[in-house]
């Protein structure tokens, strides 16, 4: 998904270009430009190449838009990449590729009458996105401490360990060591991520033990965030797939936590 911010239809690649730079940089910190536009004749592009290699996440980025009107087929497009290793999003670090060829993307409207361009269909294609464990349990314990520390409570320890159960879920134990004045306890958080065809993450069965007061304290000050996630989802992609499908998903633990997905338009998928 790129809005674009404006009403109009971009009238060439260069103008393409600046609009889904500027896009790019309300969501990302970036040190340079991060797309290039290739075309021999637009609309019909040869290339768009996405750099964010290095980038870092705002802090409070743009929701996506909510599309309100039709899309239409807008643009070809014959090779798209996207490669963002080193993506900071808060302690954590993210690497990201895509690639894909043969596109059509397509022309959507927010609520604002603004213009969005979402990938209707491709060819082929291919996604992965990995981070190690020790940034996801650096992301996990600032938030931790961000939320004990308001009522508080000191979170000293996190150690975060994963499991997996298939290629497409994940089990999240997080130990934590919580400290008010001069008590402590150990704290445990357990719960499941599963991974559905369109790359979104699903969190379920969230639990949270300990023994003694400061557990219990801690426990209930984390009970309401805990509710809120409850089997609600995150789109690990804010990318409106159209006609596209995702196949031959997989989900693996060791090192790193990656997730890789294969894709391609159903259309083009029957035809293989």
């Amino acid at each position: 998904m790129f809005p674009l911010f404006t009403k109009s239809f971009p009238s060439s690649a260069a103008e393409l270009t600046r609009l889904l730079n500027e896009s790019l940089k309300r969501i990302f910190v970036v040190t340079a430009d991060p797309v290039i536009v290739r075309s021999r004749s637009y609309p019909q592009l040869d290339e768009i190449d996405i750099s964010l290699e290095g980038a870092r996440l705002r802090p409070n980025p743009p929701r996506p838009p909510l599309i309100s009107s039709q899309s239409s087929p807008t643009i070809q497009l014959a090779r798209m990449t996207m490669n963002a290793s080193a993506l900071s999003v808060g302690p954590a670090k993210i690497d990201l590729s895509f690639s894909a060829r043969d596109l059509r993307l397509g022309q959507g409207k927010d609520a604002n009458g603004e213009i969005v361009l979402t990938v209707e269909s491709a060819g082929d294609g291919k996604i992965k996105i990995s981070t190690s464990p020790r940034d996801l349990e650096a992301l996990i314990a600032e938030i931790a401490k961000s939320e004990a520390g308001r009522h508080g409570v000191t979170i000293d320890r996190v150690q975060l360990i994963l499991t997996r159960k298939d290629s497409h879920s994940v089990a999240a134990e997080v130990q934590l060591r919580a400290r008010k004045l001069f008590l402590s306890a150990s704290i445990r958080l357990s719960g499941q991520l599963d991974l559905d065809e369109k790359l979104n993450a699903r969190i379920s069965g969230l639990t949270c033990t300990g023994d003694g007061a400061i557990a219990s304290l801690a426990c209930g000050v984390l009970a309401p965030h805990l509710q809120k996630l409850e089997r609600r989802e995150f789109a690990l992609m804010s990318l409106p797939l159209g006609e596209v499908r995702l196949r031959d998903l997989r989900l693996s633990v060791g090192e790193t936590l990656t997730v890789a997905a294969e894709f391609g338009s159903e259309k083009a998928a029957l035809a293989i």
